[in-house]
């Protein structure tokens, strides 16, 4: 009767201390957003709030390539000068299907999620993503990756 649980135990052990494997990352775009004329917040108790109209910009990949539409990212610039970015826009593919972008993250490092209702690109509907990369004169260019199979 003593067994089954010490059995199990065990085989919890060696699977903690085992060491864990990465997930794959599999390249999904390279983005430039561009940005129109920011509305000045100013300092607030977390550090400096600008709103950023996301104008336009393109975005090109082995799977999805297009333009940038719009959107607005109210990210906030600590003490330090890092910029944490808040952001949604939508991309528009070549074949005219809109993907929902939402970005958060801690600049260079941003957390990606996506939605769409194109039955063509609903496989980015779970897909969580990572991208990184940085500024450029008028916007910001981002090389974005999955996360996971």
């Amino acid at each position: 009767m003593l067994a089954a649980p010490l059995a199990l135990f065990a085989f919890a052990a060696s699977a903690l201390a085992a060491t864990p494997t990465p997930p794959p990352l599999t390249y999904l775009y390279s983005v430039n957003l561009t940005f129109g004329d920011p509305i000045l917040i100013g300092q607030v108790p977390y550090g400096k709030r600008d709103l950023l109209t996301i104008s336009g910009g393109s975005f090109s990949g082995p799977k999805l390539t297009g333009k940038v539409v719009g959107g607005l990212d109210w990210g906030l610039t600590d003490s330090k000068g890092v910029f944490s970015p808040d952001a949604i826009y939508v991309l528009q593919t070549n074949d005219n299907a809109t993907i929902a972008v939402f970005e958060k993250g801690y600049a260079p490092n941003v957390h990606i999620l996506f939605e769409t209702s194109s039955p063509k690109y609903a496989w980015l509907n779970p897909v969580v993503a990572y991208a990184g990369g940085g500024p450029f004169e008028g916007g910001v260019a981002l090389d974005v990756w999955q996360i996971g199979a």
